[in-house]
């Protein structure tokens, strides 16, 4: 694996860092949060423009076709800001998913929107299943008057009330044959329910009722689909692991100018030995997290062998160094990093969210095991 961005890409990073710092500040990340508002569509279409949206997917559908590290320094430059943005969601994942599993005549209508910035897609996957305990029925479709009917319930669906679109999973009544349907959040039948969470300033629960759907909106079907969608959620984690280390490293920035400009005893916190194991630690940790992010994005690309298990690696160990370089962070900045006005605890919230993104560490931690 090249360790080394190529001249071009350390360009395409610098002007991601330029414009993020620009229009996406940590101001605006805590306004949004504080008002539990989604990214303005006006910053949304900017990204659009400078072509980050359309790096993904093919010319024909007017992408650029960029290749993966170039798209993981973009994403990495994302979590180094804090991303308020849904690109993940929106672009890596359901994006992707429409790309690769949609007919020719439905990425021909949806994707150059999408890569224009005038289409926003989530996706609904997860069930909770302390409601199938309960007796729910998982979310189903049934054909009716022209087209299909969606019954249902799905929780933690990011920005649902501010999407185009959800790309939700279901099975057809009565063969259980899996399906991918998209879904208007504003359709009649549609209820959204807003959840309160530390992470992500807009998640919602999301419940169906006899939702009458075009045959259209029918975006994949089969038995391979939930191997499918378990693909793209690695993806979307290998490059959600770029994130993690690109905040994880910005942190560990914070905690540094921090530990050299506080004083104590006359001196600044930072000469003191117990401080500079603390972030040395922290350190060896970061760059550990950014070499396992990029190896899993290019093991990925390139097919090889493995890739699955790279991924996990990827996912368990940029995310938990994400959480605790943030902690790390919190007691190099003592009482002020638990404040409000302090920025810090707005990359906590991050690490979290991603943390809890592509369904959770667990079932990574579980592959990893499974594969000793």
């Amino acid at each position: 694996m090249e360790l080394d961005f190529t001249p071009e890409q350390q360009q395409i990073k610098d002007a991601v860092r330029r414009f993020l710092s620009r229009e996406c500040p940590p101001s605006l990340v805590r306004r949004m949060r504080e008002e539990r508002i989604a990214l303005p569509r006006d910053i949304w279409r900017r990204m659009a423009e400078l072509g980050w949206l359309g790096l993904p997917f093919d010319e024909s559908y007017g992408g650029s076709g960029g290749d993966w590290v170039t798209l993981a320094a973009l994403v990495e430059e994302l979590g180094r800001a804090c991303d308020p943005t849904p690109f993940a969601d929106c672009v890596l994942t359901c994006g992707w998913l429409l790309q690769d599993l949609g007919s020719e005549a439905q990425k021909q209508r949806w994707l150059p929107p999408l890569i224009e910035g005038e289409l926003m897609l989530s996706l609904a996957s997860h069930e909770e299943q302390a409601l199938r305990d309960a007796g729910e029925p998982p979310t189903t479709l049934r054909k009716g008057d022209g087209g299909l009917r969606l019954s249902g319930r799905k929780g933690f669906v990011e920005n649902a009330a501010d999407a185009d679109f959800l790309l939700v999973s279901a099975v057809m009544d009565g063969t259980g044959e899996p399906c991918l349907v998209m879904v208007a959040p504003r359709a009649e039948g549609v209820e959204l329910i807003a959840l309160h969470s530390l992470a992500h300033p807009n998640l919602y629960e999301v419940g169906f009722r006899d939702v009458a759907l075009a045959p259209d909106q029918l975006l994949a079907r089969g038995p391979d689909l939930p191997a499918r969608l378990t693909a793209a959620l690695d993806r979307t984690a290998a490059f959600q692991s770029a994130a993690a280390a690109g905040g994880a490293r910005r942190v560990l920035e914070m905690a540094l100018d921090y530990a050299k400009e506080r004083q104590q005893f006359g001196k600044p916190i930072g000469s003191f030995q117990a401080v500079q194991h603390l972030l040395a630690n922290a350190w060896s940790e970061v760059e550990t997290a950014w070499l396992a992010a990029y190896e899993a994005i290019t093991h990925l690309e390139a097919d090889l062998p493995g890739a699955a298990d790279k991924v996990a690696v990827a996912k368990c160990a940029s995310n938990e160094t994400f959480v605790r370089t943030c902690f790390s962070a919190h007691q190099v900045f003592g009482g002020m990093g638990y404040m409000w006005e302090t920025d810090l605890h707005l990359w906590t919230r991050k690490a979290k969210e991603i943390e809890m993104a592509c369904g959770g560490i667990y079932p990574y931690r579980r592959r990893l095991a499974a594969s000793l």
